[in-house]
């Protein structure tokens, strides 16, 4: 995802005070989901090593980047790009002189076996080009981004990879172009950008991003307040595989309905050291209001002592209005929890989760948040129970810097059609990943990983969906140098 738009929180709120009986039965299943996850053996997500997090292949955004202040004092060497320094003079006006250009250039091989007997493969070149300029009276500024994904092989009857516009066709849009408004630690947004909130999100894991339409306030992240907050309104979407911006409403139904965009907000609060709450919720009027809650603690240990992360969220849905996504109302959740530990390299991790029985969780708008979302699947059918863990090992421990490998199972069960109330045949996952990516030298900036995963469920044409990715990038980012940067530059 770009680092020239990538914020901790973005989005918009959406009152949440006429969910709260709603939730309260939810409440309840958050504390049986953990429950579940604490009775999990081993434990462990995510581990820095380095500055690095080693996350389950699904989690790991091709060009993820640390979450970045945009106050250029603040703007820290990027561990993952290879920096190249802005040679402007002092008199140069801080439009140009601060401004940040981000490269990405990638290439993506996703071959994979369908359940139904058809296989879907695909190899694919592109990436994009960022610019965000600096301040213009220390006030007005602007964002600009192009993406691009070219086949490079590509049966035409092999869809489906979600690297290319269906069937198989090239993508090239401008993604992002927004205006931006700053105002002491906030900052007004209108036009074409990303979003990066839990339910709403660029889910850059194929060759572009999701980007959106709208008008937001988001606050500026700084490390020395507790809380970050946005409000604002989407009317439109442009999914990773589209050229074309469609209406929120008509994304999640997959059809032509009555235009309504998206009201939406998040919270998020660090109350003490350690612990991390976020709150969000968004409403596609007619269609479907959704909730979203987290906790988690992070121990913090000494270096050389293991450390333990725990955590639940849980996802409330339910129709509104005319009930445009189904064509009756319904009521659902998902309810996750996860422990982890890390130590000497080692991050070990278990998952636990749980989904109502009126309906799946429907979501279009981006990766999903519960911890049970894998590379294919998320195990989040109607009354869909499931387990996992994962091990992950960070080579730089032994003198491979850069290396790291992992591997995830989960099983789920229980699962029901909504609408029938049929059985549907229990199913599980695993995934393997490999990644080399240096934080230092002259490959500074690349990334090469591998995936591979396997679902396995009966009564399907095939009994196992093998998929197998291949993805190598490089970001170089056109920075300011840090000494060069005014201190009203940014917030």
């Amino acid at each position: 995802m770009s680092v020239l738009s990538k914020f901790p929180v973005c989005g918009a709120w959406s009152p949440m005070s006429k969910q709260i009986p709603r939730l309260n039965g939810i409440a309840r299943r958050i504390i049986i989901a953990g429950w579940i996850g604490a009775c999990v053996v081993a434990v462990g997500v995510a581990t820095e090593s380095k500055a690095q997090q080693l996350l389950p292949s699904d989690r790991q955004e091709i060009a993820d980047q640390e979450r970045l202040s945009w106050n250029l004092n603040k703007l820290p060497p990027q561990p993952y790009m290879n920096e190249i320094y802005w040679q402007y003079s002092k008199e140069t006006p801080a439009f140009f002189r601060d401004s940040l250009v981000q490269f990405v250039a990638r290439t993506y091989y996703l071959t994979r076996d369908n359940f139904d007997g058809s296989k879907s493969q695909a190899w694919a070149a592109g990436g994009w080009l960022a610019f965000r300029s600096g301040l213009i009276g220390d006030v007005f500024g602007v964002h600009l981004a192009g993406y691009t994904s070219q086949p490079i092989f590509a049966p035409s009857d092999e869809g489906g990879t979600k690297l290319l516009a269906p069937p198989q066709n090239s993508i090239g849009v401008l993604g992002q172009i927004y205006g931006r408004v700053q105002l002491g630690d906030q900052e007004i947004r209108g036009g074409r950008q990303l979003v990066d909130t839990p339910l709403i999100n660029p889910q850059d894991n194929r060759m572009v991003p999701n980007t959106f339409e709208g008008a937001t306030l988001v606050s500026l992240p700084d490390k020395n307040r507790n809380y970050d907050y946005s409000v604002g309104y989407l009317w439109t979407i442009k999914q990773r595989d589209s050229n074309d911006f469609i209406q929120m409403s008509d994304a999640l139904t997959g059809s032509d309905v009555i235009n309504h965009g998206a009201a939406y907000g998040m919270v998020k609060f660090r109350p003490t050291v350690g612990l991390s709450l976020v709150a969000m919720d968004y409403n596609v009027q007619d269609v479907v209001n959704t909730a979203f809650a987290q906790a988690e603690y992070d121990f913090k240990q000494p270096k050389g002592v293991p450390n333990w992360i725990i955590g639940a969220n849980v996802i409330g849905q339910r129709s509104i209005g005319a009930d445009l996504l189904t064509g009756s109302p319904f009521e659902t959740y998902q309810a996750s929890a996860k422990g982890q530990m890390t130590y000497a390299g080692w991050t070990l991790f278990a998952v636990a989760s749980i989904t109502g029985n009126e309906s799946k969780i429907f979501s279009q708008y981006g990766t999903k948040p519960n911890y049970t979302d894998m590379q294919q699947v998320s195990f989040d059918n109607a009354n869909e129970k499931a387990v996992g863990a994962s091990v992950a090992y960070d080579f730089g421990t032994i003198g491979l810097s850069g290396f790291s490998a992992g591997t995830w199972y989960s099983q789920g069960w229980g699962a029901i059609n909504a609408s029938t109330n049929v059985g549907i045949p229990d199913r599980r996952e695993l995934d393997l990943w490999i990644q080399y990516r240096p934080t230092e030298g002259p490959l500074k900036g690349f990334r090469l990983k591998t995936q591979y995963s396997n679902v396995w469920q009966h009564d399907n044409v095939r009994d196992t969906q093998p998929e197998f990715r291949f993805i190598v990038d490089y970001t170089v980012l056109f920075r300011p140098p840090p000494s060069a940067a005014k201190p009203s530059s940014y917030q």
